[in-house]
């Protein structure tokens, strides 16, 4: 299979651990021989051995054996210290284990293979020896073994194969994780920070303004890697960047985007090709082709080695203009190192030796370009900026998430507050790998833990989640379905303590152990009160803050034609359901906002009252209504209303609602 050259060197980070040596001396050492993989997927299957010593060894005497079955090495076969040897039962070129460099076969002359050696897929257990001496041995899946083992097996689900992770050899589970052919494979390293200079903003705020500036200023390179691309002005500016500045524009989507019609995406994505940009898509849509991700979800770019970008939100035509429905978050942030970490990210997954990478016209030959206007102009508006120091994280599924998740709320002092579309039919659940389990457990701490769910899809189903999260548990949950300026929530953001999640990573199984994903932590208390902000601007006012404070009643009078209009409003959410005595003589009115309007109240003092129906929460208060406001002899009592005229007189005094500005 034709190899991309620029691949080559992050082909072999991702094949090999991160453990380089002097070059070997000659002779025979004993060396220090270990398994590095078991392969029991598909016609291919096999082991690969590796040589953790400096000296080569011939494992001319060594052996094989699953307790079914044994291959015996009867002739000499050199391991060369700090290389890997792989032993499979069968070889092909297209096959990314047995295709590679040092393979030898089961049928091999030096080999000589007695009983049934077979890598059971759902579980097994192989030895390794140096004539009578066991020298390694792994147990995974549903093999149990008390011989040569320590503890449980290593969990293998379908489709995946064993990885060592550790030179250092305990015969446990911890020294091997289960993985895809083509992983990147990083483990969660709570040490692992760059400094960086950090600009957040977000959606719907932003309008995608600080991407559109970023990518302007490019001068070399433009790397993309997204789930959902579709702004025709942003592929205007990456096809100008391509033809008009020479500048490499290299970009990797998905290629079967769920429940979403991909005509226009791709046409635009044609017409960057025509200008010069690259274009491929990973995971196509033919059934049975080898995929190594559920779904290629980044939200990413690279700019010049120098910048990342990093959003939860697609670059959408409605996400990136005004016409934005999403609340999410996002941030620009500057430093080399964490560029040069995701650069190698970007190209490990763009590797097409595992056959689930393709170019967009190999994959679509006959495809037309766009067939609308394709020009930038640059932004229309303003969107004001602050950057902040900062240490930044690299977070990535289904490699370290997961586990950076929990250690990030684990070890939480002060406040947890999450901002998710869902939660995914396992995370509803409140248990210990649940992150609602990890908030409760920092909720009993003491710790301010906070959950708001979108509730504009499955609304039922969203709201039983929450009451069951309220009902069980210290953590304070909302599902909203919307604010003023946004219409879904769509983030997948975290802030606890001085810490932020930035991302694309959904609270759900698939995103964290299925999908690629990446996220960063970025540690600045600065950037972490910006998204704080505005989490609780969206956490508003609601049964929780209600359960804290009370209510509180406020009287407004507004001057209307044929007299007075009073206005009581309610401290609490506006939209549920309130009873009301206006008069305090029991007379009993309803609204389904928090908010009444009354009109011809009698002259005289009286104490209105309010009850939150539901919550057993109420408020009373004191007025006086003037001689002025005495209705018409005809009528007999006052007028009272909460509809749309009421509520239009009422936002006219200014106090029904804040309009949120473009500029936080």
């Amino acid at each position: 299979m034709r190899k991309i050259v620029w691949m080559a060197a992050i082909a072999f980070l991702v094949m090999f651990p991160a453990v380089f040596f002097e070059d070997p001396a000659s002779g025979e050492g004993t060396g220090d021989v270990l398994f590095y993989e078991i392969n029991p997927i598909g016609d291919f299957e096999g082991i690969s051995l590796f040589n953790y010593g400096s000296q080569d060894v011939n494992l001319k005497g060594w052996s094989l054996s699953d307790t079914e079955g044994t291959l015996s090495f009867t002739g000499n076969i050199y391991v060369q210290a700090g290389t890997r040897i792989t032993i499979a039962k069968s070889s092909s070129a297209d096959d990314w284990f047995s295709g590679r460099d040092r393979v030898i076969t089961f049928d091999d002359d030096r080999i000589q293979k007695k009983g049934s050696f077979v890598l059971a897929n759902t579980g097994d257990d192989v030895f390794l020896y140096k004539g009578d001496m066991l020298m390694d041995s792994v147990c995974y899946g549903n093999k149990p073994t008390e011989y040569g083992w320590k503890g449980e097996p290593v969990d293998l689900p379908s489709s995946k194969y064993l990885l060592r992770i550790s030179s250092y050899d305990t015969d446990t589970l911890s020294d091997w994780i289960s993985t895809k052919p083509g992983l990147t494979n990083h483990t969660f390293d709570p040490e692992l920070y760059f400094d960086a200079s950090v600009t957040p903003f977000s959606f719907p705020e932003s309008m995608g303004i600080p991407i559109f500036k970023e990518i302007e200023c490019a001068e070399h390179e433009v790397l993309i890697s997204i789930y959902l691309l579709t702004s025709a002005p942003l592929v205007a500016l990456l096809c100008d960047l391509a033809s008009e500045k020479g500048v490499m524009v290299r970009m990797i989507l998905e290629g079967d985007v769920l429940g979403i019609d991909m005509t226009t995406e791709l046409t635009l994505m044609r017409s960057l090709v025509d200008a010069g940009g690259e274009v491929y898509l990973i995971n196509d849509p033919e059934p049975g082709n080898y995929e190594r991700f559920s779904f290629f979800h980044n939200k990413y770019a690279v700019i010049d080695g120098r910048k990342v970008i990093v959003t939860s939100e697609n670059w959408t035509a409605g996400n990136l203009s005004r016409e934005c429905s999403n609340r999410g978050w996002g941030a620009v942030i500057e430093s080399e190192d964490l560029a040069e970490y995701v650069k190698e990210v970007f190209y490990s997954d763009l590797n097409p030796e595992y056959g689930d990478v393709r170019s967009l016209l190999h994959c679509y030959p006959g495809l037309k370009p766009y067939q609308g206007a394709l020009t930038y102009a640059g932004a229309e508006t303003e969107y004001e900026t602050t950057t902040f120091d900062a240490r930044v994280m690299p977070i990535l599924s289904p490699d370290d998430s997961k586990e950076a998740m929990r250690h990030l709320i684990d070890n939480a002092e002060s406040r947890v507050y999450s901002q998710q579309l869902d939660l995914g039919s396992s995370f509803r659940t409140i248990n210990d790998v649940s992150p609602v389990g990890w908030m409760s457990s920092a909720a009993e701490r003491g710790v301010d833990a906070r959950l708001i769910i979108d509730a504009s899809t499955d609304g039922e189903g969203k709201e039983e989640a929450v009451n069951l999260i309220n009902n069980t548990t210290a953590v304070k949950a909302l599902a909203i379905s919307g604010k003023e300026g946004f219409s879904m929530i769509h983030n997948k953001g975290v802030v606890v303590d001085d810490i932020v999640w930035v991302g694309s990573v959904n609270w759900t199984e698939t995103s964290f152990t299925n999908n690629r994903e990446f996220a960063v932590l970025i540690d600045s208390a600065e950037a972490a009160e910006f998204f704080a902000g505005l989490f609780i601007e969206d956490w508003g006012v609601n049964e929780h803050t209600v359960a804290e404070v009370g209510i509180e009643i406020a009287h407004t009078l507004i001057q209307a034609d044929g007299g007075t209009v009073h206005v009581f409003t309610v401290s609490g959410p506006e939209r549920a359901s309130y009873t009301w005595d206006v008069l305090g003589d029991g007379t009993i009115r309803n609204s389904s906002i928090n908010r009444i309007v009354c009109t011809g109240i009698p002259p005289g003092t009286y104490i209105i009252k309010v009850m939150m129906d539901g919550t057993g929460h109420s408020a009373e208060l004191e007025y006086t209504a003037g001689p002025e406001e005495r209705p018409p002899a005809e009528e007999s009592s006052y007028l009272w209303s909460a509809a749309a005229a009421g509520i239009a007189a009422a936002a006219g005094a200014g106090f029904i609602y804040r309009r949120r500005n473009n500029n936080p």
